[in-house]
């Protein structure tokens, strides 16, 4: 009832810090779809359909992260950075990571995208996943978040919503003049004794630009906070001594989370080209890469003997390379189109896995190296005065490498083992779209589009029946999708405006679902499962924006999706009978992923914004959210990734050159008997209630920063973040967060 209730009767629209953002400042938007936003906010304008398009005319509730919220949040990744916005929940397993969760949705069932290449790959998994770390925010122009399922326009995945950051592109010299200019920034913060270096450069002529930047980071160990539950305290630790034999320490200080440090390096190359007015070129080179990160909830994980299971667990350097153009066509009139956008990508993706049992010499290893390359082409043509009509194909092609071995750290021997996935895999992807967009009446907008999506996926598994049993070798699975949707959107008049949606959406079933080998938890172990299918979902939303005549905004979002053909993790048989297998030494319960999850997820969005005085604003935004397991049970289990009621208050004083925002966040309680059946069995990631059970319990946060321009050249940001000195640990997350952190930084710009 209650979800019939958020549907029919909740109120919906842009949510309020995006209205509030877009109306505080004012920045430039070249025509590169890079970041626009003006005073009036009728004037608006948004890219989540892939052109520029009025805010108050589509249906969608985006949520925009502008250059001036970016300088003011000062994050330290871009997950941090996604945080800031009040409708997005991060979780983290170390402290190099950062997994969003939109609406009850997370990992392989968003879309991030970077200048308009998707960064989904045929690896993506269900479990927490930390990619968006790679975008360094120090090259970001703006983000724009679609929140809710936008499959129609971005296929498989898009079923939670969608992250399309922009970074900064290098605008050309408005006179025959050459301009140079350059930023250099550094920042320094406490609780992981970071350190952050950023260098950028820019040259521009009347007809083309170019910007190189460099951004090198370093974090300690991090520090807990003090005033919370003690569970979370990391009293010892493991150390290899100098005979190489594993020995258990004391941790001379418990709130320091030992293994957690980590570095990392961006580097950024954009040119762009226009050598008329109907024609662009905007070309980029993104590199990321880490060196290596411990996964710090495995390393505190212990068995029954209060023993530690792991010596070593680590993700080995992450790499990440992105080389992207999009050619921009704008002739009007012609007859199949007005606007072309021609997008190609090549992408390499690599990561491994590493890990050494306690006491033992054998460390294990597994590699993986993605090949990406994809072909976007977008067209918008408008019909007439009141209607237009945007459409285009996508062509991406996955192909993947695995290794894996294990070596004897005693003798340095190595013997080969099980990859996590198959070898020389690949997974290839078609799809077609058209979306139609109409003023049904005076400020009645439609939006109503649809999508048609092919996928080829192949496997070898041969090479893995030299270490499993396995029945099958080799795998090709073949799906296809059609989704739709429509949306209205109701300018009602200047001070509300009314929207509704409601889209169908899918995922398909990628390598990491269909063909993986690996320990989903110790004691378990995950096979391949030919028989999946692609995951569907159908969502409803409804909201509604207000303006009083006292300037007071209100916005109010509701929503409803219901999951089914969902893929889970359940007990498996082989068809030879078995159902125990032993990987990397251990017995252990086969599972497969299954198409046997139907679920439903809904929410409640609110945001607030009051001006107290002409240069004080009170801006609220909160988010109440629960998802439910429809088995056969008589009873219903919680979904694993909805996490707790959460939200912010912000109070913010601007004048002159000062910009200062003391702000509480905030996250609910879990009980016990409400943690997702999956969470149950990792008490190591949670504080313990008095029976003795898992739970997450409440916190809440005290904060402030500020801002200060001593000139158009030179200013400073301080933050003192976590005042009181909270100990917690956001929701499934298998890190605590920082103590109290003061953070400073300086930037220059010549």
């Amino acid at each position: 009832m209650l979800s019939l209730f958020l549907f029919f009767f909740g109120i919906n629209l842009y949510q309020a810090e995006t209205i509030f953002n877009l109306q505080d400042s004012i920045t430039t938007r070249n025509e590169n779809d890079v970041s626009y936003l003006v005073e009036e906010l009728e004037e608006v304008l948004v890219s989540p359909s892939k052109f520029l398009e009025s805010s108050r005319e589509i249906s969608k509730k985006v949520v925009s992260i502008n250059q001036n919220t970016v300088e003011l949040a000062n994050p330290k990744t871009s997950a941090d950075l996604l945080e800031t916005t009040g409708n997005i929940f991060i979780q983290k397993s170390q402290l190099g990571g950062g997994s969003p969760i939109i609406r009850g949705f997370s990992t392989n069932r968003l879309v991030i995208s970077i200048d308009g290449v998707r960064l989904n790959n045929a690896i993506y998994r269900s479990g927490n996943m930390h990619n968006v770390i790679s975008i360094s925010p120090m090259t970001i122009q703006n983000v724009e978040v679609i929140l809710g399922s936008e499959s129609v326009l971005y296929g498989s995945d898009a079923i939670g919503g969608v992250m399309n950051f922009y970074t900064k592109t290098p605008l050309l010299s408005e006179t025959s003049n050459k301009k140079i200019k350059s930023n250099i920034s550094s920042r320094y913060s406490t609780a992981a004794s970071e350190k952050m270096y950023h260098f950028d450069i820019e040259y521009s002529t009347k007809n083309i630009s170019f910007l190189s930047s460099i951004t090198q980071s370093s974090f300690g160990d991090l520090r807990m906070g003090s005033n919370g539950p003690t569970d979370y305290l990391r009293e010892n630790y493991v150390v290899t001594s100098y005979d190489d034999e594993d020995v258990v320490v004391e941790n001379s200080d418990s709130k320091i989370q030992k293994f957690t440090a980590y570095s990392q390096l961006n580097l950024m190359q954009k040119i762009f080209y226009q050598p008329n007015e109907n024609l662009k070129f905007d070309f980029g080179i993104h590199f990321s890469k880490t060196n290596n990160i411990p996964r710090y909830d495995r390393l505190i994980i212990e068995d029954e003997n209060e023993s530690f299971i792991f010596s070593e667990w680590y993700y080995g350097p992450q790499k990440w390379l992105l080389i992207n153009n999009q050619i921009t066509i704008d002739r009007k009139n012609k007859k199949i189109f007005d606007v072309l956008k021609i997008g190609t990508s090549f992408q390499n993706f690599e990561e491994s896995r590493n890990s050494r049992k306690f006491s033992e010499s054998n460390l294990n290893s597994r590699l993986e190296s993605l090949d990406i390359l994809s072909l976007n082409i977008d067209l918008l043509k408008k019909i007439n005065y009141k209607s237009n009509i945007k459409y285009g194909v996508e062509f991406i092609h996955n192909g993947l490498e695995s290794k894996a071995k294990s070596i004897d750290l005693n003798n340095g021997f190595e013997d080969l083992i099980s990859t996590r996935y198959p070898n020389n895999s690949s997974l290839k992807s078609f799809g077609a779209y058209v979306n139609f967009k109409d003023k049904i009446i005076q400020n009645l907008f439609l939006h109503t589009g649809m999508r048609f999506t092919f996928s080829n996926l192949k496997a070898d598994l041969s090479q893995n029946n030299d270490f499993f049993d396995f029945t099958f070798e080799n795998i090709s699975l073949k799906n296809s999708a059609l989704v739709g949707g429509v949306g209205l959107s109701w300018l009602r008049n200047n001070n509300n405006i009314w929207k509704l949606n409601i889209n169908t959406a899918f995922r398909s079933p990628n390598i990491d679902d269909l063909a993986k080998v690996f320990d989903s938890a110790p004691g378990n172990v995950l096979v391949p499962n030919p028989e999946l299918v692609p995951e569907r979902s159908l969502g409803f939303e409804l909201g509604s924006y207000f303006k009083t005549s006292n300037n007071i905004e209100l916005d109010f979002s509701s929503y409803l999706t219901y999951l089914y053909n969902g893929m889970i993790r359940r007990d498996f048989v082989l068809e030879n009978g078995l159902t125990e297998i032993i990987y990397d030494g251990s017995l252990s319960q086969i599972q497969a992923l299954q198409n046997s999850s139907r679920s439903l997820i809904y929410g409640l969005e609110f945001g607030m914004k009051l001006p107290l005085s002409q240069n004080l604003i009170l801006k609220t935004q909160h988010n109440i959210i629960a998802g439910y397991e429809l088995s056969e049970l008589p009873f219903s289990l919680p979904v694993r990734h909805i996490p707790p009621n959460y939200g912010n208050f912000h109070v913010v004083f601007k004048k002159g050159r000062l910009n200062l925002d003391a702000f509480i966040n905030y996250n609910s309680e879990i009980q016990f008997k409400d943690l997702a059946e999956s969470e149950r069995s990792k008490a190591y990631l949670y504080a313990l209630d008095k029976n003795g059970n898992p739970y997450s319990p409440s916190w809440y946060t005290i904060n402030l920063r500020t801002k200060y321009s001593f000139s158009e050249k030179i200013n400073c940001t301080f933050s003192f973040e976590n005042i009181s000195d909270k100990l917690y640990r956001p929701y499934s997350s298998g890190i605590s967060a920082p103590g109290s952190n003061f953070i400073f930084s300086l930037n220059y710009a010549y």
